[in-house]
């Protein structure tokens, strides 16, 4: 295991799961490609480098990065970044994409930085994989509206 992946499990005080060292270690090539807009440029980055990171360090980084403050809500509350909620990714304005290491909540969550609130994506890693590959690649499996209903808030599940 990497040093910066030892770190992580170290920071969230949890083991990370094998489903996503798993995803890691055979991170899909299109997503590595993967444009973030339909322009060719270079400063928007590919999926691999924002939404959902590929590089040991970049996960490192992001992951201090979020627990480097106390988080201010929008009615002026502060609270801590949750130590079970590892990053894997954020939006680039702000949100992170997160996995819960106690499985309290399965799948991807989004943080909503605008909101201070913590939303389920999807039910599984392999499912959050799928609706990149959909919106940045092209792929016809687009979320059905029963799909999109499914979402939930999940900030219940990390304030207390």
């Amino acid at each position: 295991m990497a040093p910066e992946l030892k770190q992580l499990q170290q920071l969230c005080d949890a083991a990370l799961p094998q489903v996503w060292l798993d995803l890691l270690a055979d991170y899909p090539a299109e997503l590595t490609a993967a444009l973030r807009c339909d322009s060719a440029d270079e400063l928007s980055g590919t999926v691999s480098e924002v939404e959902l990171l590929k590089s040991p360090q970049s996960l490192l980084e992001i992951n201090l990065e979020a627990r480097s403050g106390p988080v201010l809500t929008p009615d002026n509350r502060m609270f801590d970044w949750p130590a079970a909620l590892l990053v894997i990714g954020e939006s680039g304005d702000g949100d992170y994409f997160c996995i819960d290491l106690r499985d309290e909540v399965p799948g991807v969550v989004q943080f909503v930085s605008q909101t201070a609130t913590f939303e389920q994506l999807s039910d599984t890693i392999e499912e959050y994989v799928e609706m990149l590959q959909a919106a940045f690649c092209g792929e016809d499996d687009e979320l059905t509206d029963a799909d999109a209903d499914d979402d939930e808030s999940a900030s219940d599940a990390y304030w207390n």
